[in-house]
């Protein structure tokens, strides 16, 4: 229960920072490509964490811990992918790339 304390305080205090960044008034889980890519380099792995924790199926949240070292290893994948295609669903490639990271 204390780790998922944690992680909704770091959510809540990352927030602002992070809605100042987003590119638009979009919920991150129907951003493109292209919307991540406005997004500030230095916001990127805070998007990509909150995105991943937005969508974690897994029951027992309370276990759950932020994979720092996995957001560093996507990012610039995601960047790379992206740039490719700015149209693709930022979901679905994130979903895809963090599976392989696993």
């Amino acid at each position: 229960m204390k780790k998922l304390s944690i992680a909704i305080v770091s959510c809540i205090a990352l927030t602002p920072m992070f809605l100042n960044a987003a590119p638009s008034k979009k919920p991150v889980n129907n951003w493109t490509c292209e919307d991540f890519l406005m997004v500030d380099a230095k916001y990127q792995p805070t998007a990509i964490g909150v995105s991943v924790a937005l969508n974690m199926k897994n029951k027992g949240m309370e276990n759950q811990i932020i994979n720092m070292q996995g957001i560093e290893t996507v990012t610039p994948i995601l960047v790379q992918e992206c740039t490719k295609n700015k149209k693709q669903s930022f979901k679905q490639l994130l979903a895809k790339e963090w599976a392989k990271i696993k």
